[in-house]
Protein backbone atom coordinates (compact mmCIF):
# COMPACT_ATOMS: atom_id res chain seq x y z
CA UNK A 1 0.00 0.00 0.00
CA UNK A 2 1.19 3.53 -0.62
CA UNK A 3 2.81 5.21 2.35
CA UNK A 4 3.10 8.91 3.07
CA UNK A 5 6.25 10.31 4.62
CA UNK A 6 7.77 13.73 5.12
CA UNK A 7 11.28 12.32 5.62
CA UNK A 8 11.33 13.75 9.13
CA UNK A 9 11.51 17.27 7.76
CA UNK A 10 8.42 19.07 8.93
CA UNK A 11 10.43 22.22 9.61
CA UNK A 12 11.71 22.32 6.04
CA UNK A 13 8.36 22.14 4.31
CA UNK A 14 8.12 25.82 3.49
CA UNK A 15 4.37 25.53 2.91
CA UNK A 16 3.38 24.99 6.51
CA UNK A 17 2.71 21.33 5.90
CA UNK A 18 -0.60 22.20 4.26
CA UNK A 19 -1.59 20.26 1.19
CA UNK A 20 -2.44 22.31 -1.84
CA UNK A 21 -5.98 22.13 -3.13
CA UNK A 22 -6.84 19.13 -5.19
CA UNK A 23 -7.08 19.57 -8.90
CA UNK A 24 -9.57 17.49 -10.88
CA UNK A 25 -8.26 14.35 -12.52
CA UNK A 26 -7.65 14.66 -16.24
CA UNK A 27 -9.10 12.02 -18.52
CA UNK A 28 -6.85 9.09 -19.19
CA UNK A 29 -5.06 9.20 -22.54
CA UNK A 30 -2.77 6.93 -24.55
CA UNK A 31 -0.54 7.63 -24.29
CA UNK A 32 20.38 10.36 -21.73
CA UNK A 33 21.83 12.85 -18.34
CA UNK A 34 25.15 13.55 -20.20
CA UNK A 35 26.33 14.72 -16.76
CA UNK A 36 28.83 12.59 -14.83
CA UNK A 37 27.79 8.96 -15.23
CA UNK A 38 24.05 9.36 -15.60
CA UNK A 39 22.06 8.92 -18.76
CA UNK A 40 18.83 10.87 -19.06
CA UNK A 41 16.79 11.46 -22.16
CA UNK A 42 15.36 14.96 -22.31
CA UNK A 43 13.19 16.57 -24.96
CA UNK A 44 14.99 17.63 -28.13
CA UNK A 45 17.15 20.74 -27.83
CA UNK A 46 14.64 22.73 -29.85
CA UNK A 47 11.92 21.81 -27.36
CA UNK A 48 13.95 21.92 -24.14
CA UNK A 49 15.52 25.33 -24.89
CA UNK A 50 12.45 27.34 -25.78
CA UNK A 51 12.21 30.64 -23.87
CA UNK A 52 9.78 30.47 -20.97
CA UNK A 53 8.78 32.57 -18.00
CA UNK A 54 9.56 29.51 -15.88
CA UNK A 55 12.77 27.80 -17.01
CA UNK A 56 13.29 24.05 -17.01
CA UNK A 57 16.02 24.36 -14.39
CA UNK A 58 13.66 26.36 -12.18
CA UNK A 59 11.04 23.64 -12.44
CA UNK A 60 13.51 20.87 -11.59
CA UNK A 61 14.96 22.84 -8.69
CA UNK A 62 11.51 23.52 -7.26
CA UNK A 63 10.35 19.95 -7.81
CA UNK A 64 13.34 18.48 -5.93
CA UNK A 65 13.64 21.07 -3.15
CA UNK A 66 13.17 20.30 0.54
CA UNK A 67 9.48 20.09 1.31
CA UNK A 68 8.49 19.19 -2.26
CA UNK A 69 5.51 16.92 -2.77
CA UNK A 70 6.73 13.78 -4.51
CA UNK A 71 4.92 10.71 -5.84
CA UNK A 72 7.02 7.58 -6.42
CA UNK A 73 5.56 4.62 -8.30
CA UNK A 74 7.57 1.42 -8.62
CA UNK A 75 8.17 -2.24 -7.94
CA UNK A 76 9.84 -4.19 -5.12
CA UNK A 77 12.86 -1.86 -5.22
CA UNK A 78 10.59 1.04 -4.38
CA UNK A 79 8.89 -1.10 -1.74
CA UNK A 80 12.30 -1.91 -0.17
CA UNK A 81 12.34 -5.69 -0.53
CA UNK A 82 15.76 -7.10 0.37
CA UNK A 83 16.47 -4.47 3.03
CA UNK A 84 16.86 -5.53 6.65
CA UNK A 85 13.31 -4.49 7.49
CA UNK A 86 11.92 -5.32 4.02
CA UNK A 87 10.41 -1.83 3.83
CA UNK A 88 13.27 0.65 3.45
CA UNK A 89 14.41 0.98 -0.14
CA UNK A 90 15.95 3.75 -2.20
CA UNK A 91 12.70 5.73 -2.26
CA UNK A 92 12.33 5.91 1.51
CA UNK A 93 16.01 6.78 1.96
CA UNK A 94 15.98 9.44 -0.75
CA UNK A 95 12.82 10.97 0.67
CA UNK A 96 14.47 11.27 4.08
CA UNK A 97 17.73 12.72 2.76
CA UNK A 98 15.96 15.28 0.54
CA UNK A 99 13.29 16.18 3.14
CA UNK A 100 10.45 15.52 0.71
CA UNK A 101 6.81 14.92 1.53
CA UNK A 102 6.35 11.72 -0.41
CA UNK A 103 3.68 9.24 -1.32
CA UNK A 104 5.55 6.00 -2.02
CA UNK A 105 3.64 3.35 -3.93
CA UNK A 106 5.92 0.35 -4.38
CA UNK A 107 4.41 -3.05 -5.15
CA UNK A 108 6.62 -6.14 -5.57
CA UNK A 109 6.34 -8.02 -8.84
CA UNK A 110 4.67 -5.19 -10.73
CA UNK A 111 5.63 -2.96 -13.64
CA UNK A 112 4.28 -1.03 -16.58
CA UNK A 113 2.86 -4.29 -17.94
CA UNK A 114 3.33 -6.88 -15.18
CA UNK A 115 0.39 -7.01 -12.79
CA UNK A 116 2.27 -9.00 -10.16
CA UNK A 117 1.50 -12.20 -8.29
CA UNK A 118 -2.23 -11.53 -8.04
CA UNK A 119 -2.48 -10.73 -11.75
CA UNK A 120 -4.67 -7.73 -10.96
CA UNK A 121 -4.40 -5.19 -13.78
CA UNK A 122 -4.96 -2.36 -11.31
CA UNK A 123 -1.47 -3.10 -9.92
CA UNK A 124 0.27 -2.02 -13.12
CA UNK A 125 1.68 1.50 -13.20
CA UNK A 126 -0.92 3.32 -15.32
CA UNK A 127 -3.99 2.66 -13.15
CA UNK A 128 -1.94 3.32 -10.02
CA UNK A 129 -1.00 6.73 -11.35
CA UNK A 130 -4.64 7.41 -12.18
CA UNK A 131 -5.63 6.32 -8.65
CA UNK A 132 -3.44 9.10 -7.22
CA UNK A 133 -5.24 11.83 -9.17
CA UNK A 134 -6.18 13.63 -5.95
CA UNK A 135 -2.51 14.37 -5.24
CA UNK A 136 -0.77 17.51 -6.48
CA UNK A 137 2.90 16.46 -6.77
CA UNK A 138 5.83 18.62 -7.75
CA UNK A 139 7.77 15.55 -8.86
CA UNK A 140 6.63 12.15 -10.14
CA UNK A 141 9.20 9.33 -10.28
CA UNK A 142 8.27 6.12 -12.11
CA UNK A 143 10.80 3.36 -11.39
CA UNK A 144 11.51 0.08 -13.19
CA UNK A 145 10.59 -2.38 -13.93
CA UNK A 146 12.73 -5.49 -13.89
CA UNK A 147 9.46 -7.43 -13.93
CA UNK A 148 8.35 -6.34 -17.40
CA UNK A 149 9.63 -9.40 -19.24
CA UNK A 150 6.03 -10.58 -19.62
CA UNK A 151 5.31 -8.65 -22.82
CA UNK A 152 6.93 -7.84 -26.14
CA UNK A 153 9.23 -4.84 -26.56
CA UNK A 154 6.73 -3.01 -28.76
CA UNK A 155 3.84 -3.61 -26.38
CA UNK A 156 5.96 -2.56 -23.42
CA UNK A 157 7.03 0.65 -25.13
CA UNK A 158 3.41 1.50 -25.87
CA UNK A 159 2.49 0.85 -22.26
CA UNK A 160 5.32 3.10 -21.07
CA UNK A 161 4.19 5.87 -23.39
CA UNK A 162 0.59 5.62 -22.20
CA UNK A 163 1.64 5.62 -18.56
CA UNK A 164 3.97 8.61 -18.78
CA UNK A 165 1.56 10.61 -20.92
CA UNK A 166 -1.16 10.00 -18.36
CA UNK A 167 1.11 11.32 -15.60
CA UNK A 168 1.95 14.43 -17.62
CA UNK A 169 -1.67 15.15 -18.48
CA UNK A 170 -2.86 14.48 -14.96
CA UNK A 171 -0.21 16.73 -13.39
CA UNK A 172 0.83 19.28 -16.06
CA UNK A 173 2.79 21.35 -13.52
CA UNK A 174 4.81 18.41 -12.19
CA UNK A 175 8.22 17.19 -13.36
CA UNK A 176 7.80 13.55 -14.46
CA UNK A 177 10.93 11.36 -14.55
CA UNK A 178 11.29 7.69 -15.51
CA UNK A 179 13.97 5.56 -13.82
CA UNK A 180 14.92 2.42 -15.73
CA UNK A 181 15.29 -1.10 -14.37
CA UNK A 182 18.22 -1.61 -12.04
CA UNK A 183 19.69 -4.67 -10.39
CA UNK A 184 23.02 -6.07 -9.23
CA UNK A 185 24.97 -8.22 -11.67
CA UNK A 186 24.39 -10.73 -13.10
CA UNK A 187 20.66 -9.99 -12.73
CA UNK A 188 21.07 -6.65 -14.51
CA UNK A 189 22.19 -8.42 -17.69
CA UNK A 190 18.69 -9.85 -18.10
CA UNK A 191 17.01 -6.44 -18.18
CA UNK A 192 18.63 -4.98 -21.31
CA UNK A 193 15.57 -5.51 -23.49
CA UNK A 194 13.25 -4.02 -20.89
CA UNK A 195 15.60 -1.08 -20.48
CA UNK A 196 15.58 -0.35 -24.21
CA UNK A 197 11.79 -0.42 -24.41
CA UNK A 198 11.30 1.83 -21.37
CA UNK A 199 13.96 4.25 -22.65
CA UNK A 200 12.27 4.42 -26.05
CA UNK A 201 8.89 5.07 -24.46
CA UNK A 202 10.23 7.84 -22.25
CA UNK A 203 12.06 9.43 -25.19
CA UNK A 204 8.94 9.40 -27.34
CA UNK A 205 6.95 11.19 -24.65
CA UNK A 206 9.82 13.57 -23.89
CA UNK A 207 10.19 12.50 -20.28
CA UNK A 208 13.69 12.53 -18.71
CA UNK A 209 15.06 9.00 -18.36
CA UNK A 210 17.57 7.91 -15.72
CA UNK A 211 19.28 4.76 -16.99
CA UNK A 212 21.13 2.81 -14.25
CA UNK A 213 22.22 0.09 -16.68
CA UNK A 214 23.78 2.43 -19.24
CA UNK A 215 25.41 4.42 -16.44
CA UNK A 216 26.88 1.24 -14.93
CA UNK A 217 25.59 1.76 -11.43
CA UNK A 218 26.01 -1.92 -10.60
CA UNK A 219 29.25 -3.63 -11.62
CA UNK A 220 31.01 -6.93 -11.09
CA UNK A 221 33.03 -5.14 -8.39
CA UNK A 222 30.26 -3.56 -6.31
CA UNK A 223 27.38 -5.97 -6.93
CA UNK A 224 28.46 -8.58 -4.35
CA UNK A 225 28.49 -5.89 -1.64
CA UNK A 226 25.14 -4.40 -2.64
CA UNK A 227 23.06 -7.47 -3.49
CA UNK A 228 20.58 -9.01 -1.06
CA UNK A 229 20.81 -12.71 -0.35
CA UNK A 230 18.43 -13.57 -3.17
CA UNK A 231 20.69 -11.87 -5.74
CA UNK A 232 17.60 -10.17 -7.17
CA UNK A 233 17.25 -7.21 -4.84
CA UNK A 234 19.50 -4.83 -2.91
CA UNK A 235 20.56 -4.90 0.72
CA UNK A 236 20.67 -1.85 2.99
CA UNK A 237 24.00 -0.65 1.58
CA UNK A 238 22.73 -1.22 -1.94
CA UNK A 239 19.63 0.86 -1.39
CA UNK A 240 21.67 3.66 0.22
CA UNK A 241 23.91 3.62 -2.85
CA UNK A 242 20.96 3.65 -5.24
CA UNK A 243 19.34 6.54 -3.36
CA UNK A 244 22.53 8.58 -3.76
CA UNK A 245 22.71 7.81 -7.46
CA UNK A 246 19.08 8.73 -8.09
CA UNK A 247 19.51 11.96 -6.12
CA UNK A 248 22.61 12.90 -8.10
CA UNK A 249 20.88 12.11 -11.40
CA UNK A 250 17.95 14.34 -10.46
CA UNK A 251 20.30 17.19 -9.61
CA UNK A 252 21.99 16.57 -12.96
CA UNK A 253 18.67 17.18 -14.68
CA UNK A 254 18.63 20.75 -13.41
CA UNK A 255 22.25 21.23 -14.43
CA UNK A 256 21.56 19.93 -17.94
CA UNK A 257 18.57 22.27 -18.24
CA UNK A 258 20.67 25.26 -17.15
CA UNK A 259 23.43 24.43 -19.61
CA UNK A 260 20.85 24.15 -22.38
CA UNK A 261 19.46 27.59 -21.60
CA UNK A 262 22.96 29.10 -21.62
CA UNK A 263 23.87 27.60 -24.98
Amino acid sequence: MPRRTDGGAAAARGRGGVRRSRRPAFALGLMSVGVAAFVVLIPSVSDACQPSTTTASDRVERATAAGADVLIIGDSYTAGRGSSDAHTGWAQLLTASEAWRSTIDGRPGTGYANAGAGNQSRNTYLPRIAAHADLDPDLVLVQGSQNDWVTSADALQQRVEATLRTAERQWPDAVVVAIGPSAPLPRADTTAGIDAAVAAGAHTVGVPYIDPNAAGWFTTVNSPAYAARDGEHLDDDGYRYMARRVGAALRGLGTASSECQAS
